[in-house]
This record gives C-alpha cells, sequence and structure tokens, in this order.
C-alpha cells in the first residue's frame, strides 16, 4: 500500500510539473508575440497645417483627420492649405502613434510640367542628416527612339522629351502608347533615370 501511495503522489508531482511547464511556456510565448509595424499611406487635401507639429487631411469620403508630423520630417516648401497630397506615416516611439514621415505633393512648374515632389529625410547612425528630393513627371509615350530619345504628353496635354542614355533605366518592352512615369537624373536636365509603367484606371 505504501509502494503503491508513493507512486501515486510520484505520479501527480509529475503531472503538476508538466502543467505548470505548459502555462509557463504559453505566457513566454504570449509575451514574444509582437505585431508587425503599420504604415500607412493617406491621399487628401490640406485642411490645416501647423508647421512641424500636425496636419489635417481631408480624404475622398470628405472627413477630416488629424495626423502628428515626425520630428525628422522636412516638409516641402509648397505645402499648405487647399493643396493635394501624400502623406506615408510609420509608428512612434510608443508603437501606438502613427508619424508622418514623408509627404508628397503636385505641383506645376512654370513651363507647365505636372510633377510629383518627394522630399525624404533620413537620420544615420553618425548623427547627420540626408535629404533626397525625387521628382516624378508622368505621361504617354508619344514617340521613342530607344537609347536617343523619349517624348511624352502629359496629363495637361504638353509634351516633353527627354533624353536616354547609357545609365538610363528602362523597360525592354517599351512602346509608344505605353502610360509611364519618369524619374529624371539629378542633374536637373531632361535625362532619363528610370522610368515605370503607370497602371491605366479602367472606365467604370
Amino acid at each position: 500500500m505504501k509502494e503503491m501511495k508513493r507512486m501515486k503522489t510520484t505520479v501527480l508531482i509529475v503531472g503538476l510539473s508538466l502543467g505548470l511547464t505548459a502555462v509557463a511556456s504559453g505566457l513566454a510565448s504570449a509575451q514574444t508575440v509582437q505585431t508587425a509595424p503599420k504604415y500607412v499611406t493617406i491621399d487628401g487635401e490640406v485642411v490645416r497645417y501647423v508647421p512641424g507639429r500636425t496636419i489635417v487631411i481631408r480624404g475622398a469620403d470628405k472627413k477630416e483627420v488629424l495626423y502628428t508630423l515626425s520630428p525628422t520630417l522636412t516638409m516641402p516648401a509648397d505645402v499648405r492649405v487647399g493643396r493635394r497630397v501624400t502623406l506615408f506615416t510609420e509608428p512612434g516611439e510608443d508603437g501606438g502613434t502613427q508619424l508622418v514621415s514623408r509627404v508628397t505633393i503636385t505641383s506645376v512648374t512654370p513651363d507647365g510640367s505636372v510633377q510629383k515632389v518627394t522630399e525624404d529625410t533620413r537620420n544615420l547612425p553618425s548623427g547627420a542628416t540626408t535629404k533626397t528630393t525625387t521628382i516624378t513627371t508622368s505621361g504617354r509615350v508619344e514617340a521613342y527612339e530607344p537609347g536617343k530619345t523619349l517624348t511624352i504628353t502629359r496629363a495637361d496635354g504638353s509634351q516633353a522629351t527627354y533624353i536616354i542614355n547609357r545609365s538610363s533605366m528602362v523597360p525592354s518592352d517599351l512602346v509608344i502608347g505605353k502610360s509611364i512615369s519618369i524619374v529624371p537624373t539629378a542633374s536637373g536636365e531632361l535625362v532619363v533615370k528610370t522610368i515605370t509603367y503607370t497602371p491605366v484606371k479602367s472606365p467604370r
């Protein structure tokens, strides 16, 4: 009898030990589960703007939403009330607040070019700050001479001719009639850096 009681006691202790181990393992697993960072893109019209602090955007649904600007954000100079912009947000240090980290605006240059200007500011580990400005022009291919020139017709009906050189990244199947977006070189000249296709919206 004593031997049976001893065996039952041993089984009970082992069972409790396994149960506690499973519970502890479950808690540890729960503690290590992390949600992926949430990155959001918002399009709309600027309703209110407090430089360095906040911006209010009215979306397609006519709702107005307040967004907090990241302390490291360098806002494009043309951002103002009534301007249409795209905001790129990322989680703040608390993991909950969405901070605006990058802003894209649509502007018209003196020569009539419709462009998207993106200004992106990054903080390097060394403490230095880098600022990159990317200008993208969209349109339909009107004329194309491989390796030499490319002419596009923009949304406003104006045309622009770009030079294609050895460093230009051009799709191999590019043909007249394609809708494209062009990023020119940083030299300020109409020289193609990259070309990407622009999706054509189907009529509703």
